[in-house]
């Protein structure tokens, strides 16, 4: 059973607000929960054929599950000035979902390696919002938009101290991997209770000597990556989003316009760190051309640096970018034939559109949105 009940009222049809330049007013509010199955074929033993031989199940079937539920509530409100000429809209929503599927570490006695169980809590909550204008004189009309979204969320609980069906044992799990960007473990995606869904942490790091500076062998004059304790560096998440579009109309014509930037969050690239270990990228001809890589008052090899930080080396956190961007994600042209040219009998548009066509500012080395 998911429940859902929404109510919204038009205060513009209840009350005069005309004298406060408001033509339209309508307040909204709703509160849903929703479920989401867990994979299919795990309720049941799943074993797996190679080459004629059958393979022993290691995870033990689900037997116990309940659908993860996400409860959430919303609410916003619309408003119109001046003759509908000024809109606004404003949402705000919180989210919580229970119940996600976890794999733990199942107890020898039980004959398989892993279980299924139902467990965890994450909450999500955002603001959406939008101002407007458009108006029209004579064969000419103007509307542009502005919106406005941000999302946040928040790890409440793992499966760390849930108790185990299967012997009445707490389950051990403080922390769990997502996601591995690097090929050696690092940086990952790493889920901990009070994080969040995007949080990127890092375990190899260019070794320090004791003033915390890079450390140089005084020997062969390299440098070298040291396994560290689990640290936050950055989050794949947005601060926020922006965009703005704009649309102009004249006698049939249309050309619309639309802007998009991405506030914050970062983005690992895998490539950069490939370009960098094979000497191949522009940054790694720039250092051989200097001699070196400057490393606190001297010179270290480019070849030894980049191939001790490059791909393979589990030290991506020297390949994170800020994720900020700003474009012009549309442009589109059009223009609406003459329905007397097809004896008012058919409607045409003919249009042009390009997408992506100008990155305004870009911090990292390729496009963020992309991958």
């Amino acid at each position: 059973f998911y429940p859902s009940v929404g109510l919204s009222a038009v205060i513009s049809s209840m009350a005069d607000l005309s004298k406060a330049g408001i033509s339209f007013l309508k307040v909204r509010g709703s509160y849903a929960e929703v479920g989401n199955a867990p994979e299919r074929y795990i309720t049941g033993p799943n074993y797996t054929l190679t080459n004629g031989v059958v393979s022993t199940a290691t995870i033990a079937p689900a037997k116990h599950l309940e659908a993860e539920r996400t409860k959430s509530f919303e609410a916003g409100l619309d408003v119109k000035f001046l003759g509908n000429k000024i809109s606004a809209t404003a949402t705000y929503y919180n989210t919580n979902t229970y119940n996600q599927l976890f794999l733990y570490d199942a107890p020898p006695s039980s004959g398989y390696k892993q279980k299924y169980i139902n467990a965890g809590k994450v909450n999500n909550w955002g603001i959406e919002a939008s101002a407007g204008y458009k108006n029209t004189w004579r064969d000419f009309s103007w509307a542009t938009t502005l919106n406005f979204s941000m999302n946040r969320n928040k790890i409440i609980r793992l499966a760390n101290g849930v108790i185990s069906p299967v012997d009445g044992q707490p389950i051990d799990m403080p922390y769990l991997e997502k996601a591995t960007l690097g090929d050696a473990g690092s940086p990952q995606v790493i889920l901990y209770e009070g994080g969040t869904m995007g949080d990127l942490y890092i375990n190899r790091e260019l070794r320090t000597d004791l003033n915390g500076n890079i450390y140089v062998d005084p020997q062969t004059n390299k440098v070298e990556l040291t396994t560290t304790e689990r640290r936050k560096v950055a989050s794949l998440l947005p601060k926020g989003n922006i965009g703005w579009s704009n649309s102009f109309a004249w006698k049939g014509l249309n050309l619309n316009v639309m802007f998009a930037a991405r506030l914050g969050g970062s983005v690992v690239s895998n490539t950069e760190a490939f370009l960098d270990y094979y000497g191949v990228s522009e940054r790694s001809a720039a250092a051989r051309e200097a001699g070196g890589v400057r490393i606190n008052n001297g010179m270290v090899d480019a070849q030894n640096y980049y191939q001790t930080i490059g791909a393979g080396t589990g030290a991506g956190a020297y390949y994170i970018y800020d994720a900020t961007n700003v474009r012009m994600q549309e442009l589109s042209l059009a223009y609406t034939l003459p329905k007397r040219w097809f004896r008012q009998k058919m409607a045409m548009t003919v249009s042009l559109v390009g997408r992506n066509l100008w990155m305004i500012y870009n911090k990292a080395p390729f496009d963020p949105e992309v991958t």
